[in-house]
């Protein structure tokens, strides 16, 4: 889409150019009128290319079984405690990053039985 708004642009521009080149043959009032729209246009065309779309926001939801209570988390390698800035979701996997000690590991749930 940002070619064309380009193409489109540069197609405007260049009419506008002809016509304000064109308004020093006489009828000076309407071809110079035309002209400077047509590069009004052209800049808009060129600043719309130039946008950039919206990206998604991509919201995942966790669903946990059974009853959940908040605990502190701590590293099991060196017993540091962890945030929620040391936990991200890979592959539809909770993995748990330590800050302190830097050991990377897959959060389990253990059966409660």
């Amino acid at each position: 889409m940002t070619i064309v708004a380009y193409l489109l642009s540069a197609l405007v521009g260049l009419g506008g150019l002809i016509f304000l080149l064109g308004s020093v043959q006489g009828h000076t009032g309407p071809r110079l009128l035309i002209g400077l729209v047509l590069l009004g246009a052209a800049a808009v065309l060129f600043y719309l290319g130039r946008m950039k779309a919206p990206q998604p926001t991509l919201i995942q939801k966790i669903d946990l079984t059974g009853d959940v209570s908040a605990q502190d988390l701590k590293c099991k390698s060196c017993s540091g405690k962890l945030d929620s800035k040391s936990v991200s979701v890979q592959a539809g996997a909770v993995f748990i990053k330590c800050p302190y000690c830097g050991a990377q590991y897959q959060l389990e749930e253990e059966p409660k039985w």
